[in-house]
């Protein structure tokens, strides 16, 4: 009696489709696995930014017009970033928020301090602390911008160049007096 084949035959051409498929998708897997685990970085890098930003604001209404209001600030935001390498912060502006008749606020271009990360000042400090109103109604707005700058970890989105951007926190100084 012949013997019957099975459907599981050990063709070579079939093995040979298997190995070619497999060779078409796994750089496209491969791709997106490694798309997915930047863009999971970069918004991690972005969440810790405006974390940062937050923290510095908050910080800074809390301690209004003391002197070394911005120095600490700086430092908060310096210690929430620097336990990641994921991301480089190039600068940090404190700055005044003028509000207008509608309630919207705009910053003031000439009460802009620019710092470093460490805390060195990028030219003249025009807003400094102790100049600051915290007075029942009528206190300051004031604004945080950490600028930083994400590089691709995984080699297939160096060619896009890093990412450029910032995290913006804002907040009315506390009033010092009532």
């Amino acid at each position: 009696m012949p013997e019957a084949k099975s459907a599981r035959s050990h063709n070579p051409r079939r093995r040979g489709q298997t190995l070619t498929e497999f060779a078409l998708v796994v750089p496209v897997l491969f791709l997106l696995i490694m798309g997915v685990l930047d863009g999971a970085l970069l918004m991690f890098s972005v969440g810790t930014a405006r974390y940062a930003a937050a923290e510095g604001s908050r910080l800074a209404a809390q301690l209004g017009n003391v002197s070394t209001t911005d120095t600490q600030v700086l430092t908060a935001i310096r210690n929430t970033v620097s336990g990641t390498q994921l991301f480089t912060v190039g600068e940090i502006d404190i700055y005044k928020l003028n509000q207008d008749g509608q309630g919207n606020l705009t910053q003031d271009p000439s009460k802009v301090n620019r710092y470093k990360i460490d805390g060195t000042p990028m030219g003249p400090i025009p807003w400094p602390a102790s100049g600051r109103d915290v007075g029942n109604g009528t206190s300051d707005f004031i604004g945080i911008t950490v600028n930083y700058t994400y590089n691709w970890k995984a080699g297939f989105f160096s060619p896009l160049g890093p990412v450029r951007t910032t995290a913006v926190s804002y907040v009315r100084l506390e009033p010092q007096s009532y």
